[in-house]
């Protein structure tokens, strides 16, 4: 079963830089990965939290994403703005116990949007208050459904309903690549 030292082992630390937080020609955003791991009662593992963007945000609506989004000036680092918007948009309970570490940024391919991705755990128990307005809903996702479907690093991945691709399925593959290169997972 994967474990958070597990994971933390296997992505890059926090302080890897991909040759600085503002590396590329885009809008620098950050999102967190949220990792819920089970107090012994999912049998399943790990899941990965995700929320469906509301139709009322300004870019990719209706979208399976990952919390965060552009950072502000007053953004002290890409990490910050991870948390903040985080917050924002699942309430004030959504505050990581840990973070784990970071995966290298991502490009949006339309948007011009340069993601820097970290991972944190989160209690499995946590309690959302999704912002309606940018949050239409929240789901989980096992991580071994990723770990079996991510041998084939698909653009696009559908877990029931639910369509996750583009940046999102791109931060997913590079997560779960680092998990299988060491065997981690």
């Amino acid at each position: 079963m994967v474990t958070p030292d597990m994971v933390a082992r296997c992505i890059p630390s926090l302080d890897a830089r991909e040759n600085g937080e503002t590396q590329g020609q885009g809008i620098l955003s950050s999102v967190l990965v949220p990792l819920l791991f089970p107090d012994g009662g999912m049998e399943e593992g790990c899941r990965l939290l995700f929320i469906r963007r509301s139709q009322q945000v300004r870019h990719h609506k209706g979208q399976i994403a990952f919390p965060g989004g552009r950072c502000e000036p007053w953004d002290r680092s890409v990490l910050e703005t991870a948390l903040r918007e985080t917050i924002e948009e699942l309430g004030p309970q959504a505050r990581p116990a840990r973070i784990l570490g970071r995966l290298p940024p991502v490009a949006t391919v339309v948007t011009g949007f340069i993601i820097h991705p970290f991972v944190g755990v989160f209690s499995p128990e946590i309690k959302v208050q999704p912002e309606p307005r940018e949050v239409d809903a929240v789901l989980t996702v096992p991580l071994s459904f990723f770990l079996s479907e991510g041998k084939a690093a698909p653009e696009r991945y559908q877990y029931g309903s639910h369509v996750i691709w583009g940046a999102t399925a791109r931060i997913i593959n590079q997560f779960v690549a680092f998990l299988m290169k060491d065997g981690c997972a």
